[in-house]
């Protein structure tokens, strides 16, 4: 697919702590590389995105939507910038990477469409049936299943040795759909990210670039702090998840990178379903990985996955 076309920008750089997505950003790093495309003239996050900047830098090559779990109304402000980008680019081949939908309300879904179905060169990567399956009822765009570029990055190596039982990824936030026994050991989420010098400089440059968004120095600046930045934030996740002998998530990447990790874990829904989605389309029956529909259902089948050896580390599905 991607071999059609001269690449010249990716949107979305994830600038802020979830480490599922700086581990979606790194894979498609990752993959771009593998199909000999090693440099992007722009990338941004949807702070600095400039539509004449882009303009400038892109000129008629392809733009590249990172993927994730965006493509809707719950996270409105991602959305958003697609569309606009698809309203602003209608002669630009634009890939969206692999996202799952989820609408709320139908006159979101009615938006989307209307900047959907006025691109003329787009194409919509789902990671998972029901949203192929809505893209395809919904959208004229061609639409393909993808899993998640994360699963780009290949196996990775557990960074230090358990350390407790078993290590809950509880999300915090409005996806959440199941609530951890007060009593569970290890409970967390995704670290949250220090105050470091690379963080600040970045913080300094983003607000330059913000007020000078045409300038290509300080936007190049800022672009060669984003996958250093990617790059400790998916080490601290990865820290994270080593501590456990087994794993508990209801965070998609929990499930993505303890498999790439050779983790046993146990999964669990989020509000809408996106786990389950992922779980039938691409990891149903994989050893060492569970889906349970409670939480003392997780409880009990990480219990029975503690002392069970290692699963084989999943591999890039891209290799």
């Amino acid at each position: 697919m991607i071999g059609r076309y001269s690449v010249g920008a990716m949107i979305d750089f994830p600038n802020y702590s979830n480490v599922g997505d700086s581990a979606i950003y790194l894979g498609q790093l990752a993959w771009l590389e593998s199909v000999g495309i090693s440099g992007l003239d722009f990338i941004c996050d949807f702070q600095t995105y400039d539509r004449r900047a882009l303009t400038k830098a892109v000129g008629d090559r392809a733009i590249l939507l990172t993927g994730g779990g965006s493509f809707g109304d719950l996270w409105p402000v991602g959305q958003t910038c697609r569309e606009n980008i698809l309203l602003a680019f209608p002669g630009n081949p634009v890939i969206q990477l692999p996202q799952t939908m989820h609408f709320q309300g139908r006159p979101a879904l009615d938006r989307a469409r209307a900047a959907v179905d006025k691109h003329r060169n787009l194409t919509l990567l789902w990671r998972d049936e029901h949203s192929l399956e809505t893209a395809r009822r919904e959208f004229n765009a061609a639409s393909e299943l993808c899993p998640d570029m994360a699963f780009c990055l290949g196996s990775l190596e557990r960074p230090l040795a358990a350390t407790q039982p078993i290590v809950w990824i509880s999300r915090n936030d409005k996806e959440k759909s199941v609530v951890a026994p007060t009593d569970s050991p290890g409970v967390t989420d995704w670290p949250r990210e220090p105050y470091t010098p690379l963080r600040r400089l970045n913080d300094s440059l983003t607000g330059v670039t913000i007020r000078f968004p045409r300038q290509r120095f300080w936007r190049a600046l800022l672009t060669r702090t984003f996958s250093p930045l990617a790059t400790s934030r998916l080490r601290a996740g990865l820290r994270t998840l080593g501590r456990g002998e087994v794993v508990i998530t209801d965070r998609l990447h929990g499930h993505i990178l303890s498999m790439l990790l050779g983790i046993p874990h146990v999964i669990l829904d989020n509000s809408y379903g996106k786990l389950s989605s992922f779980h039938k389309a691409w990891t149903c029956g994989v050893e060492g990985v569970q889906f349970a529909r409670s939480a003392d259902e997780a409880v009990a089948m990480a219990s029975e996955l503690a002392g069970a050896p290692a699963i084989h580390r999943a591999e890039s599905r891209f290799a």
